[in-house]
């Protein structure tokens, strides 16, 4: 079974950018700022609103909420190449023979795929998808957590699942979020995936959390915990001035991949 992220257009990819940016673009600006036909634009805007990126208008088109989550196939998409370059360089932060948790989210599925290189490691997921992009490695001992299956993204979730990962105490731990505000509070959408997150949290020695760019504009309501809850921020852009502080503040180190994929 393939997990490889689905692909758009770099155009595409740009115009989801520039909508969220700018909150609303007509089809005619757009189609001037990239030198092609309104149909042409016409079509990507149809062909986003159909993944879910973007919401389409008569005429343009204007961001999706940033206080819902987006569909796992929309994820998959949205910056696949910002995730595959910090799953990447996460990647590279871990040693051989190490052990280490993983958690639920389309960022955390590409720091799994680059564990390519990688030997005899000792792997926590409740994430089904991670188990089974590392279930080909006899050399890779990997405990799937118990729990409710959510089959739109092979989340694990559930009482189950945090006995599960209560049981083990990790070298690392990898998660993902789905937004940080700008004074370093973590947050994410489901309280089931926010109770396993913190879990994996508290029963890491060293934390790392991967997020691109587009998880600083996002605003779930559930609190997971704030930057002195992790010890690596990966994340694809550099971050603000008054963000850096609070990362200095927290004694977070921070690491930003360089795109070139």
């Amino acid at each position: 079974m393939s997990h490889e992220p689905l692909q758009t257009t770099p155009r595409q990819d740009q115009i989801v950018r520039l909508v969220r940016s700018q909150g609303y673009m007509a089809n005619e600006d757009m189609a001037q700022h990239f030198s092609v036909a309104v149909q042409t634009i016409r079509r990507d805007v149809t062909y986003l609103a159909g993944l879910g990126l973007l919401c389409r208008h008569h005429g343009g088109a204007t961001p999706v909420s940033t206080v819902e989550n987006l569909d796992y196939d929309a994820r998959q998409i949205l910056n696949s190449a910002a995730k595959t370059a910090i799953g990447r360089y996460a990647a590279a932060l871990i040693p051989d023979r190490s052990s280490l948790f993983i958690n639920i989210g389309t960022t955390t599925e590409a720091f799994a795929r680059a564990l390519t290189n990688h030997r005899d490691l000792r792997i926590v997921t409740n994430n089904l998808h991670v188990a089974s992009l590392v279930s080909g490695r006899a050399d890779f001992h990997t405990v799937i957590a118990g729990g409710q299956l959510r089959p739109r993204d092979g989340a694990i979730l559930g009482a189950t699942a945090i006995e599960t990962l209560s049981s083990f105490r990790t070298e690392f731990g990898v998660i993902g979020i789905s937004g940080i505000e700008e004074d370093g509070t973590l947050l994410d959408f489901d309280l089931s995936e926010i109770q396993c997150a913190r879990t994996i949290i508290r029963n890491s020695r060293r934390v790392l959390l991967l997020a691109d760019h587009t998880k600083f504009s996002r605003r779930p309501m559930g609190r997971v915990g704030n930057l002195q809850d992790i010890d690596d921020l990966i994340t694809d852009r550099p971050v603000s001035e008054a963000f850096q502080r609070h990362l200095d503040a927290a004694g977070v180190t921070l690491h930003v991949a360089e795109n070139n994929v």
